[in-house]
């Protein structure tokens, strides 16, 4: 007898793919209709006064883990959550997702760590964790059994995982301004920068016919790395699909939350990455 295991896994990997193959077209495009946060730009004064360095009045950061490659090391997280019901029946829907990246620019590897639950975002019930690792071409899969898959970048399931990213679930912004707010994170200067509605991508949201998203958002950017610390978004969704959910299904009506959060103290400092355990 097939498990429900071993039927959800290779249907999000093949989601997994066509995502990794067109990560910029579709219906992860669907433009927010409205900016809820950060839309009123403080004066002129206080913006000169509290200017970014010049080189950083605008920004384009999509995806938004763009200028990373320029570090020799870099590591991330993307971490969410999604409450409300399905619009079908009002029953509860419910996901969680956190992916954890690692890149070494100069060994060609990169490691990602997918793990996911909840019908809002999957196929089906059953929770799942899945790790990839590339080695220039090569790639290794460790599936939801801990069973451990090499191939040299023939099929598509192993460049899925080990090559899923930010943009690919949280996305990016088009055009950036800075607020004229400023902070020290992680030991990093850092400016907020806001930006219209129209310039917000959000692959993570698939709208229906009646779809409607109202967003805010919480971004930060390190002049001194080229890179943002931190991206947070809070959506209030309806009539939406949701990540890799089952498009034949309800849609869902709620709240997602998604952050993004770079590791400033790994930026430069190449990780050991090594091939997975049972490989």
């Amino acid at each position: 007898m097939v498990s429900r295991r071993t039927l959800v896994f290779p249907v999000v990997m093949g989601l997994l793919a066509l995502s990794a193959c067109d990560s910029s077209g579709g219906e992860g495009d669907f433009v927010v209709p409205t900016l809820a946060s950060l839309e009123t730009i403080p004066t002129t004064i206080f913006l000169t006064e509290n200017a970014p360095p010049p080189d950083f009045a605008t920004l384009a950061l999509d995806p938004i883990e763009h200028g990373l490659a320029a570090h020799s090391g870099w590591a991330y997280a993307v971490t969410g959550s999604f409450v409300g019901t399905f619009d079908a029946t009002g029953e509860p829907a419910a996901g969680t997702i956190s992916v954890q990246v690692q890149g070494n620019e100069p060994g060609q590897t990169r490691r990602v760590v997918l793990e996911i639950e909840g019908r809002a975002f999957l196929p089906g019930e059953t929770p799942l964790r899945l790790e990839g690792v590339r080695f220039s071409n090569d790639y290794y899969t460790v599936d939801v059994n801990g069973v451990c898959t090499a191939d040299g970048g023939e099929q598509p399931g192993g460049a899925a995982i080990a090559d899923l990213s930010a943009g690919q679930v949280i996305g990016g912004v088009a055009r950036a301004v800075p607020t004229g707010h400023r902070q020290t994170l992680d030991e990093l200067p850092a400016w907020q920068y806001t930006f219209a509605s129209a310039d917000a991508r959000l692959p993570a949201i698939h709208p229906g016919p009646d779809g409607a998203v109202t967003l805010a958002a919480d971004l930060w950017f390190a002049p001194q790395a080229s890179a943002v610390l931190r991206y947070e978004i809070s959506a209030e969704v309806s009539g939406v699909h949701l990540l890799w959910a089952d498009r034949a299904s309800s849609t869902v009506s709620g709240t997602l939350t998604l952050r993004y959060t770079l590791d400033a103290a790994a930026l430069d400092t190449p990780p050991n990455i090594s091939v997975p355990h049972g490989c």
